[in-house]
C-alpha cells in the first residue's frame, strides 16, 4: 500500500501557502512579475519495507514529502493553463514522480525540523522553501512543452517489435535496436523492455549478453538500480550463472550504485540461486539456477569490496553490507546469512538489523533440523551481542524475540527439548529478557507470569506469601484467580505460603460451587503438588478432593498425589477403608499411576472389590503397575 502523507494544517502553514498560490497565479499572467520564494512546513510518515534501512527510509520519506508538495502547488499552477493543456491529478502525479529530480530544483531550501525512526516507519517534518517562478517554468517545459519528443520515434519502433510474436527474427530485431543505443541516454529507457523480453524468450539473442556487461560501465547511477537486477536474472537464466569476468564488471559498476538501491540487486542474486547446496524444489524450474555455493562466493566478494569502500554511493562498510545481505537471503538462503553473521557480527553497525532473519532461521530450524547446529550457534551469538548492548534493542527486535518465547512456551508441554531451550535462554540472559517482556503490550497478568515462572529480575509481581494472603481479600474473581495462577507459576518456591494455601483450600471446599471456586480449587491443589507438601492436613484435603463431582478437581488432585509419591502412598493404603466408595476407587486409580512399587501391587491384590467399578479400577491399576515393573 502506498504511504499516506500526514500534512500539516496549522494556521502558520496555511497562510504562506495561500499567499504562495496567489503569487503563482499572478506569475502565469504576467511575464514581468516574479514571485518571491515562499516557505511552508510539511510532515510525512513513510512506512518502511523489510529491505529499508534507516538511511533509505529517510531518503524515501523526504522524496515523498517534497513530491507531494510539488503536486499540491502544481495543481494550482496548472489551473492557469487552458483546459486542453491541463493534466488530471493522477497523470500529473505520475509526471512529478517520473521527473522528481527536475521538479525538486524548484525547492531551493529544505530544513529538517523533526525526524523519528522506530524500525517500522520514518516520520519527517520539514520546512521547505519553494521558488514559484522555477516551478512554473519546469511545469510549462515538461508538461506543456509542445512539439514531438525526439525520443518517441525510437520508442515507437521498438514498441512495434516488442508486440510481435516470439521468434528468432523478433529477437534479432530487438538486439539490433539494443546494440545501436547506449544505456547512458535516458532517451533509451526502452532498453528495460527489451531486456525483459529477451530474458523471457526461449530463442537466442546473439551478442546481447556481452553488450549488457559492456554497457554496465556506461549506465548512469540513477539507472543502475533498474538495470542490474534484470542483467543478473538474464545471465543466470540464460547460462546457469554469472561468469568471473561478468562478475568483475558488475563489481566495478557497484561503486556508482546509490546505496539505498542495492537491496534490489541482492534480492535478484538470492532469488535466482538455489535455496541451499542440497536444494529440493517441488517443481522443476524453466531454468537452472546458480548454486548456493556460487552465491556464497559472490556475496563474500561483495563484502570484501565493501571493506575497500567499493560498494555503493556513498560507500557502505563491510558490516553495513553484511546486514543487508543477511536480510536479502533470509527467505531462500538463511544458512548463508547465518554463516556471514558469525563471520562479521563484530562489524555490524546495528545488531537490530539482523534480529528478525537470525531469529526466524533459528525458529524454523527447530522444526526442520537440517541446519540446527548452525542456527543454534548463530542465535546464541545474537543473544550474546544483544545482552552486551541491551540499551540499543529496538521495539521490533524485542517483538521478534518475544514471539519466539511464546512459540517455544506453547510447545513446551509436549516438547521437552523446547522447554529446556526456553529455560536455558531466560536463565542465561535474565536481564535481557526481563527488558524484552516488560516492553511488550500484554496484560499485567501475562507479564507477571513470565517474571514469576522464570524468576526474572525486577519483577513487579507479588511474592508467594503476598499472593496467598491476597486470596483472602474481597477482590473480584478474576483478580483472585490471578493470584492463584501466580502461586502455581512459582512452582516449588510457593512453599513459603503453604499454610495460607491449605487454609484457603479448606474454605473453598466447603463453599458453594461455581466457575471461580472450581478454578481456585484447581490452583490450590496444584500448588500443594508443586511444593511436594508433607503436611498431613494438606494430604487429607488432596485425598478428599478425589471425590469432588467436578471431574477437573479429581484430575488435579490425582496429579498432585502422584507428585507426592511415597510421601503419601502409605497413608492412602492405610486409610482407604475410611473413605466413601467413589474416593476409594479414585485412590486405587491414583496408586496405579504412581511410580512402580511392589508394595502397591501387593496392596492392590488385597483391596476388596465390592462392585464392578472397583473391580475394573483394581484391574487397570494392577496392569499399569505390573507393566512398569
Amino acid at each position: 500500500m502506498p504511504n499516506a502523507p500526514i500534512l500539516s494544517r496549522t494556521p502558520s502553514a496555511l497562510i504562506p501557502l495561500a499567499l504562495l498560490l496567489l503569487l503563482l497565479s499572478s506569475a502565469m499572467y504576467s511575464q514581468s512579475a516574479t514571485a518571491a520564494a515562499m516557505t511552508v512546513v510539511r510532515e510525512y510518515t513513510y512506512n518502511a519495507s523489510e529491505n529499508d534501512s534507516k538511511v533509505s527510509a529517510r531518503k524515501a520519506a523526504l522524496q515523498q514529502l517534497q513530491s507531494l508538495l510539488i503536486e499540491e502547488v502544481g495543481v494550482q499552477v496548472q489551473s492557469s493553463f487552458s483546459n486542453t493543456e491541463t493534466l488530471d491529478k493522477e497523470e500529473f502525479s505520475r509526471t512529478v514522480q517520473a521527473n522528481y529530480q527536475t521538479f525538486a530544483q524548484a525547492l531551493t531550501k529544505t530544513k529538517i525540523l523533526e525526524e523519528k525512526w522506530d524500525g517500522e516507519s520514518f516520520y519527517l517534518k520539514a520546512e521547505i522553501e519553494v521558488d514559484p517562478d522555477g516551478l512554473s517554468s519546469q511545469i510549462a517545459t515538461i508538461v506543456h512543452g509542445g512539439g514531438k519528443n525526439p525520443c518517441d520515434a525510437m520508442r515507437e519502433q521498438v514498441k512495434i517489435s516488442l508486440q510481435k510474436a516470439p521468434s528468432p527474427d523478433k529477437n534479432a530485431e530487438l538486439v539490433a535496436f539494443a546494440l545501436k543505443a547506449p544505456f547512458d541516454n535516458d532517451c533509451n529507457d526502452w532498453q528495460y523492455n527489451v531486456l525483459y523480453s529477451l530474458t523471457q524468450s526461449r530463442h537466442p539473442a546473439a551478442d546481447y549478453r556481452d553488450y549488457l556487461f559492456v554497457q554496465l560501465a556506461q549506465i548512469a547511477p540513477h539507472n543502475l538500480a533498474g538495470y542490474l537486477p534484470g542483467i543478473v536474472k538474464y545471465a543466470i537464466i540464460k547460462d546457469n550463472g554469472i561468469t568471473p569476468t561478468e562478475w568483475e564488471a558488475m563489481l566495478s559498476s557497484l561503486q556508482r550504485l546509490p546505496e539505498d538501491r542495492l537491496q534490489l540487486l541482492l534480492s535478484a542474486l538470492s532469488n535466482y540461486s538455489d535455496k541451499s547446496p542440497d536444494d529440493t524444489r517441488s517443481g522443476k524450474p524453466s531454468y537452472q539456477p546458480q548454486t548456493a555455493l556460487q552465491l556464497k562466493n559472490q556475496l563474500q566478494s561483495l563484502i570484501q569490496a565493501a571493506g575497500k569502500g567499493k560498494v555503493g554511493s556513498p560507500a557502505l562498510s563491510a558490516g553495513e553490507l553484511t546486514a543487508r545481505i543477511i536480510k536479502a537471503t533470509a527467505y531462500r538462503q538463511p544458512a548463508i546469512g547465518a554463516e556471514l553473521f558469525q563471520q562479521y557480527s563484530g562489524e555490524l553497525p546495528d545488531i537490530n538489523d539482523v534480529v528478525k532473519p537470525i531469529t526466524e532461521f533459528y525458529k524454523n530450524q527447530l522444526k526442520d533440523g537440517s541446519e540446527l547446529e548452525l542456527a543454534i550457534n548463530s542465535f546464541n551469538l545474537l543473544l550474546e551481542k544483544l545482552n552486551e548492548q541491551k540499551d540499543i534493542l529496538n521495539d521490533n527486535s524485542a517483538k521478534q524475540l518475544y514471539y519466539l518465547l511464546t512459540t517455544l512456551e506453547r510447545n513446551a508441554e509436549e516438547n521437552q527439548q523446547q522447554a529446556a531451550l526456553i529455560e536455558n535462554m531466560l536463565g542465561r540472559y535474565p536481564k535481557l529478557f526481563a527488558q524484552i517482556i516488560k516492553g511488550q503490550r500484554i496484560n499485567e497478568v501475562q507479564k507477571n507470569l513470565w517474571f514469576i515462572r522464570y524468576n526474572l529480575p525486577d519483577s513487579d509481581a507479588c511474592t508467594p506469601r503476598e499472593c496467598a494472603d491476597r486470596l483472602f481479600s474481597d477482590g473480584n474473581a478474576m483478580e483472585l484467580n490471578a493470584y492463584g495462577e501466580y502461586l502455581v507459576a512459582y512452582g516449588a518456591r510457593a512453599a513459603a505460603a503453604e499454610d495460607l494455601v491449605i487454609r484457603k483450600l479448606e474454605r473453598v471446599r466447603v463453599q458453594a460451587s461455581g466457575p471461580y471456586r472450581t478454578t481456585m480449587k484447581r490452583h490450590l491443589i496444584t500448588v500443594l503438588g508443586n511444593i511436594r507438601t508433607q503436611d498431613l492436613r494438606a494430604q487429607e484435603l488432596l485425598i478428599e478432593s478425589l471425590g469432588d463431582l467436578d471431574h477437573k478437581i479429581p484430575e488435579e488432585a490425582q496429579n498432585a498425589l502422584i507428585k507426592l509419591g511415597r510421601g503419601v502412598q502409605e497413608k492412602m493404603m492405610a486409610m482407604i477403608s475410611t473413605y466413601e466408595p467413589l474416593v476409594q476407587r479414585r485412590m486405587v486409580e491414583t496408586l496405579g499411576k504412581m511410580q512402580p512399587d511392589t508394595d502397591i501391587v501387593n496392596f492392590l491384590k488385597r483391596v476388596p472389590q465390592n462392585d464392578q467399578y472397583m473391580r475394573f479400577a483394581v484391574e487397570d491399576a494392577l496392569r499399569d503397575q505390573q507393566r512398569a515393573l
